[in-house]
């Protein structure tokens, strides 16, 4: 039986890190050939960060003013209002060359 508290031989290690980052690939096919990486995975990143310092803003002033039900309130409704608007925006078809 293996001990549990040593850590994973690096090729196991490698392969739980590729299969856990699925946004990378995802991020590669809808980029433009000429700069595969660039502006959208920069774009997303900041989308990310921003999310993370406003949400925990967010979150810190709704429960000075109310509870955690009202955080997933909140939290619903965006989830709603994204899964609307990818719904609508979304396409089967190549949007990119």
């Amino acid at each position: 039986m293996e001990d549990p508290s040593e850590s994973p031989p690096p090729s196991k290690r490698r392969s739980i890190a590729q299969a856990v980052d699925v946004e990378g690939p995802y991020r590669l096919s809808l980029s433009p050939p000429s700069s595969p990486w660039g502006p959208i995975l920069g774009l997303s990143n900041t989308a990310g960060v921003l999310t993370g310092v406003f949400g925990t803003a967010a979150t810190r002033y709704i429960l000075q003013k109310g509870s955690w039900d009202d955080v997933f309130k909140v939290a619903v409704v965006l989830y709603i209002i994204g899964t609307l608007v990818w719904n609508f925006f979304s396409t089967g078809e190549k949007v990119l060359d």
